[in-house]
Order: structure tokens, then sequence, then C-alpha cells
């Protein structure tokens, strides 16, 4: 009874979007199951070493059992919950038990190999990488297709094409001798065309109703536009393309974001599954795409309301998938300064500004949080405060002096978008952009989006034709900005600060208590120190630092 008492609380722990198991923090499992559990296990003695109490931490093997620690069965329990997300097998309860309660350290091995740990050390990363994206809307309006009596139409243009934002007729299109869409003058004012059947990518199997310039395939517009993109599909002469290409319905926004946040989970399960080293989340150049990703890197780089362009999977690279094929995935290996986790798409569009990329990897994988100073910073004078930089300005710079270096290691990256600037295309400083800057005539496009063309302050007139990283860049911080950050993470490792930063996440995540330095004693952390220091000497085997964790007495007794 009071097992069941207890199931009846909530058995998951939900952080951000997404589910982590782990028995520090969820409990719960079947009652019928938990008594067979119990029933099987209790016959199993607890080994207690006379020497138990005076040993450090890390001494620790998983033959030994603490004093009011965990007995073997709970023990397996706990491991199983947190490594592999499930409870012990019945193989798994009768291999302990045929060893007379001693956890063989091979099987440990054996689990920290398998796919589902890492599935569950993917959740971890992804609750403290927040890639959740669903909340985006990658394309602008005027991409996006309306429904209305069951006739797919395209809102913004049809203002062009219709005289207002309303649906077409009715009615199947026809043409004239020309070849030319007609259109009939409405009581309202407007001018409206038929619909024409279709098979839309997104289901090639079947047809259906689009209003007839909605539908339109030119690949160019008659004043050179082109229609694949956000000016082109306002030309009257522009349509959604073949197959409906360039538009996109509610659905396929949904699936987009969804596959690119499921990209990353992909590449961080596999650095854990095959690598093992945690510095590969940092290294890695492979990118996971399914079949929506392909279409979205074919097709809809130009109708998104973001920085897209350059791609950064060239088009040459793209596999030959269809839409839906949701579920076939491939890796590419990406060209350039890609840095795995800190420059894929989905951790880009999450954190959109340079600064928010910096600050996130440093509350995450530094453990050390932009914060203001206790008390509160010094009142600054009139001078001070009118500073454009910055990393000097009063009331700025406690922070910024150190954020904005760290920020220009995603300097090739844009904000706002995944758009990568090679430094072949995209130097450091364009004589174009500068003399547009200087002359004031009109400058590129490339120009103004990328590089310094304005400014409104004598202190900014340095930095005239200069990629927008380098506003206000020390000369010696710009090899951040052609190193990326890659080059951050390599230098935190030197460093330990990341090293030790892990260990704390990973011990947070398998004691389920928060281990800050406010929030432990100085045992504790002391004995992150260690753990970062063994963690660095194990080639950041991140199987390594787990193993040391749960032979640690305190895992034994937390649980």
């Amino acid at each position: 009874m009071i097992l069941r008492s207890i199931h009846s609380l909530s058995c998951l722990i939900i952080i951000g979007t997404l589910t982590l198991y782990s028995s520090a923090q969820a409990q719960c499992v079947e009652p019928e199951i938990e008594e067979q559990y119990l029933m099987s296990t209790s016959g199993l003695e607890m080994v207690l070493p006379n020497e138990a109490l005076s040993r450090g931490a890390g001494d620790w093997s998983l033959n030994e059992h603490l004093t009011g620690g965990l007995s073997p069965s709970r023990y397996l329990r706990a491991l199983t919950l947190d490594l592999l997300g499930r409870l012990p097998t019945v193989e798994e309860l009768g291999r302990l038990q045929d060893a007379q309660g001693i956890l063989e350290m091979n099987q440990v091995d054996e689990w920290l190999s398998s796919a589902d740990f890492a599935e569950q050390a993917s959740r971890l990363l992804r609750s403290q990488l927040w890639n959740n994206i669903s909340n985006l809307n990658l394309y602008s309006n005027n991409s996006g297709l309306s429904r209305s009596n069951q006739i797919y139409w395209l809102r913004n243009p049809a203002r062009f094409t219709r005289g207002d934002r309303v649906v077409c007729l009715d009615q199947p299109a026809t043409y004239d001798d020309n070849g030319d869409i007609e259109s009939f003058e409405q009581e309202d004012g407007t001018i409206r065309e038929g619909w024409v059947w279709v098979n839309p990518y997104w289901a090639p199997d079947t047809q259906v109703k689009v209003c007839a310039f909605d539908a339109q395939t030119s690949e160019f517009s008659s004043n050179g536009s082109y229609c694949g993109s956000n000016n082109g599909l306002n030309r009257t002469d522009c349509g959604c393309g073949e197959n409906l290409k360039w538009c996109i319905t509610g659905q396929v926004r949904n699936q987009m974001t969804n596959s690119l946040a499921e990209s990353l989970d992909k590449l961080v399960a596999s650095v854990f599954r095959e690598g093992d080293s945690y510095l590969e989340l940092f290294q890695e150049r492979r990118f996971f795409i399914n079949g929506p990703l392909v279409h979205f890197f074919k097709h809809h780089l130009r109708i998104g309301r973001y920085t897209l362009n350059p791609s950064p999977v060239p088009s040459w690279q793209l596999p030959d998938f269809d839409y839906n094929e949701t579920d076939r995935w491939t890796q590419l290996i990406l060209e350039g300064e890609h840095s795995g986790v800190l420059t894929h798409p989905a951790f880009l569009l999450r954190f959109q500004t340079n600064r928010a990329r910096a600050s996130h990897f440093y509350d995450i994988f530094l453990c050390s949080p932009f914060q203001p100073p206790e008390g509160g910073l010094p009142v600054p004078d009139e001078a001070s405060v009118r500073n454009p930089d910055l990393q000097e300005r009063a009331g700025c710079k406690y922070c910024h002096a150190l954020l904005e270096p760290a920020a220009s290691y995603w300097g090739r990256w844009t904000e706002q978008g995944i758009a990568y600037l090679d430094a072949e295309t995209f130097p450091s400083e364009r004589e174009d952009c500068l003399n547009c800057a200087l002359s004031g005539s009109q400058c590129s496009n490339e120009c103004r989006t990328h590089y310094i063309t304005s400014t409104l302050l004598e202190q900014e007139v340095p930095y005239l034709g200069k990629l927008k990283a380098y506003s206000f860049r020390r000369d010696e911080h710009s090899i951040n900005v052609e190193r990326g950050p890659r080059l951050l993470a390599y230098s935190e490792i030197t460093g330990q600060r990341l090293p030790r930063c892990v260990a704390q996440r990973t011990a947070e995540w398998l004691l389920g208590k928060n281990m800050s330095d406010a929030d432990s004693t100085a045992r504790d952390r002391q004995w992150l120190d260690e753990l970062g220091i063994r963690f660095s000497r194990d080639g950041y085997r991140y199987s390594s630092l787990i193993k040391d964790i749960i032979t640690d007495e305190r895992y034994r007794r937390v649980k």
C-alpha cells in the first residue's frame, strides 16, 4: 500500500521543455514492478568494509557500501535510472543476485557505451543548451500559405495580384490566348483569378487547390528578381514555384524547427556514443540532416526572417532526400571553423546575439554567469556614461570587458541568423564597403548587412569598412573572430575552468542538488576540484567522470 501511494507522486522532472530521468529526482515506478523488484533483491547482503568511514572521496569501488547508504539493489536501481533512464532488467537483477550483491565494473562500462546512456547524456546537455526553438518562426509572412474553403493562397502578395488580401475565386483558373492567367473584377474592387491543382512537396501523392497566381513556377520575375526570395514573392509574375517549393504551411514551419533541434540532439548523442571525449562537443564539424532540412537549405534560405545566407551548409553537400523523409538522417562534414554544438544552427537561433551566445557558454560550461558585484556598481560620471565602447563605459565594463572579447568568437556567424561568413568572401575589411561608407554612395546588400558602413559617433569612424564583429575590438582579440568558439573552449580547458564546471554540472545531475560555490561545503568544492583534475588527466572521457561520481559516497548517500 505504501508503494502504491508513493506511485501517485509525479515521476518526471521537467527541465525547460524536456524530460530528464534521474533517480535523484524521480523515484516513481509501476507498483507491481517495484514490489517484484524488492522481493527479488531482498536477500542480498550489504558489504560493509571496516575501513569504510576512513576513506576519502574517490576511493570507493562498486563493491562497497557505506552504513546508511544504498543497498546493492537500491544502488543498481539508482544507476540504471540515472544512466539509462529505466529500471533494472530481470537479467540485471539476476546478475546482481548471482554475484552476491556485487555490481561489476564491466557492466557499468557496458551501460556507459550504450545508446540509452547516450540519450540520457544528450538529454542533460539539451536541458543546459535550451535548444528548443519551437517558438521561432523562421519564415517571413510573404511565404506563408493560408487556406480558405480548401484553397491555398498567399496572403501578403495578394495585395499586388488581387488588390487586397483576399483569396481567389472558387473555380478552376482560365487562361487567355497568350497563356496568361485571366482575372475578373469583383464588386468589392478586387481582381481575382481561379485555382489550379498542385501536388505540394509536403504531400506529393495528393492534389490541393492553389490560387493560380500563387502557383506560378517561374524562377525569375520580369525585372530579374529571384522568385524564391522575399522580394520575388511580392512580384505579380512570381509564385510558390514547382510543387510549392518556396512556400510553407504551419506544419512545415514546425517541422523545420523540430528537425533543427533534433539535429543538435543527434550530434550530442553521437559524441557520447562514439567518441566519449567531452571535447568533441566543441570541435565536431559534423551536421546531421534529414529530408525536411535538405528542403530547407535548398529552397528556404531566402524566404526567412533571419539571416540564413550565406548558408553554413554548401548546396553541393546536400543529399538527394525528399521532404517527407523525416526519419532518414545522414551526416555532413562542414567546412571552416565550425565548432560543434556552439555553432550548430539550433544553438545560434536559440541565442541570437553573440553576447547571448558567449554569456550562455560562460554560464553552462564555465559555471560563471555574468552578474553585477555585491553592493551594485559605483555611480559613473557623465563622460564615462557616454563612451560607446562597452568595455570602458561605466556601469557596463564590469561585465563587458570580458563579455565583448568572448562574443567576438562568434564574429563569423551572423546575429539573428545562422549564416557563416568565410574569410575568403568576407575578409575582416572590404575596400568596397569602406569606399561606399566614406563617399556616401549606395552600399551593396552584403556591405550593409555584414560590415560597418555608417557611424553616429567619432569613436566609431576607425571601424568603417570592417566586419561588424571588429567594432571596438582590440588587436589582440582579432584572433577570436578568425578562430571561432572552438578556441574559446580550448582556452578554458587549459585554464581548468571548463573541466571543473563539467564535473560540477554532472554531479548536480547525478546527485540531484545544486553544487555551486554558494550552496556547497568546502569539502564538496574540493571534491569538485579533484573531479575536474581527474577528468582532464583521463583525456576528458565522460565515462570516467561518471564512474568517478557514482562510486563516491555522496552518490550512495543522496539516493
